[in-house]
């Protein structure tokens, strides 16, 4: 969040005179007119000049706006917003301070009503980064992607090479089905800033989701060296190399990843890749340190049942056979921890385990 006023934005368009006419009374000591007079003229009352409302602040705003700013960089938001509603109550058509409202609300995690300060600060100028890109964020992590949208196209024709615009576009066009559109804004991330790891999975994400699997992998290798700690872009990865049927690739990363960050979705993926290798005792021995890492990760104790299924299965379907018991054990298991599994519940009911 940007805390300083300078960078809340500056609007060059001035609100007109708001046509607000207040009348004078006639002063109740003022002489009437009189037959000698011969006047039949009345006193008009003088309209009072209604005070301009401006975007743009003055000296004098342009001060307590810094001042709020400060507030809100220590984390002294009641004084930042205090601040701003102050300045709101004298200008309620001054910018900075409803986007200044919205950055403070949405930092301390009050999505809706950063939204309503942001949305009253687009209204008045719809050309204010800030405001646009404030508005898009809070939208985007509130779901409302196709507003989101909007708001984001707002901040871009502003800023038009802001990274995090573009990234923020190729997020919400990924996230609403418009993966070919995605792609555009994550390959203009990717050339405004080549060592920025978020713009490489942006695009990683785009690619893989049109089907450009090599062009994914090569996306995810870059965003990996780039990103710490690279964990989640390394299980992407495993999983873009099994999108390509490149196992022993998908199989050496998961190991690796099993050294470098050790979990339970590590060892899984590494079991998974070393199961489609043919080597089901490496695959069941990862799965079963999955298990051990976490008892209830569903996808290692499908592994492991799985596993032990097939090789029942080999062995001839006796139902004494010890396999077949822990093959019913561990896909019981997965189904208690993820009952939304109907392959797994097909399998139970298939093999009557």
């Amino acid at each position: 969040m940007q805390h300083s006023a300078k960078h809340f934005g500056r609007s060059f368009a001035i609100v007109g005179a708001l046509g607000l006419a207040s009348a004078l009374a006639l002063s109740a000591c003022a002489p009437k007119p009189t037959a000698r007079s011969g006047s039949t003229e009345s006193r008009a009352a003088s309209p009072r000049q209604a005070p301009t409302l401006r975007l743009e602040p003055n000296a004098a705003e342009e001060e307590r706006l810094a001042i709020a700013s400060e507030a809100a960089a220590s984390a002294d938001y009641a004084t930042a917003l205090r601040i701003f509603r102050d300045l709101l109550a004298e200008n309620p058509t001054l910018v900075d301070a409803h986007a200044g409202m919205g950055s403070v609300l949405e930092e301390q995690g009050e999505l809706e009503l950063a939204e309503s300060s942001y949305a009253r600060a687009t209204r008045l100028d719809p050309t204010n980064f800030m405001a646009a890109s404030g508005h898009g964020r809070v939208l985007e992590a509130l779901g409302q992607f196709k507003l989101a949208v909007r708001a984001v196209q707002r901040a871009l024709v502003a800023r038009p090479a802001d990274v995090d615009a573009n990234l923020a576009m190729a997020r919400l066009l990924l996230a609403t089905g418009q993966a070919e559109g995605s792609i555009a804004f994550a390959e203009r991330a990717t050339r405004l800033a080549p060592d920025n790891g978020f713009a490489h999975l942006a695009l990683a994400r785009a690619y893989s989701r049109v089907g450009r699997g090599r062009d994914a992998i090569r996306q995810y290798e870059t965003a990996v060296e780039l990103i710490d700690p690279p964990a989640d872009v390394m299980l992407a990865l495993i999983n873009a190399y099994g999108e390509e049927k490149r196992f022993q690739e998908a199989a050496n990363a998961a190991e690796a990843l099993t050294r470098t960050s050790p979990s339970a979705a590590a060892f899984e993926r590494h079991g998974w890749a070393l199961f489609r290798l043919g080597d089901f005792d490496g695959s069941d021995r990862a799965y079963r340190m999955a298990i051990e890492l976490d008892p209830a990760y569903w996808p290692a104790l499908n592994g492991v049942g799985v596993n032990a299924l097939n090789l029942w299965i080999k062995n001839g379907r006796d139902a004494k056979d010890p396999l077949r018991d822990e093959a019913r054990l561990m896909l019981q298991r997965s189904m208690r921890a993820n009952p939304d599994q109907p392959k797994v519940a097909g399998l139970l009911l298939k093999y009557r385990l």
